[in-house]
């Protein structure tokens, strides 16, 4: 499974997003979440996160001990930078989201 995080469409601190992705990572199917902008079956065992955030593309092929370790620290333990602590313009990407087309390719 991939999952494609866009953390720029939401504003809250980053600790309140480490518990909230370490949720995700131990029940990914679970919950929806407003960062989370797709989930698509790619026939592999691990999962595949792709995230958006503080200016970077960050793309890390999960092994069960890595989703252990994200299940309890959230996915800031993987990454291989500090990330910022807190985010703002979220509002404003929503807005601009709400104009887009809404029709969907086949």
């Amino acid at each position: 499974m991939k999952v494609i995080i866009d953390r720029n469409l939401c504003n809250n601190s980053l600790t309140f997003c480490e518990r909230c992705s370490a949720a995700f990572f131990r029940n990914p199917e679970g919950t929806d979440r407003l960062c989370i902008m797709d989930i698509i079956e790619d026939g592999k065992d691990t999962l595949t996160l792709e995230m958006y955030t503080d200016g970077r593309v960050i793309e890390l092929e999960l092994t069960e001990e890595d989703r252990e370790l994200a299940s309890v620290e959230g996915w800031e333990a993987l990454a291989d930078f500090d990330p910022a602590l807190f985010r703002s313009g979220a509002m404003a990407r929503w807005h601009e989201i709400r104009l887009l087309e809404t029709t969907h390719a086949a």
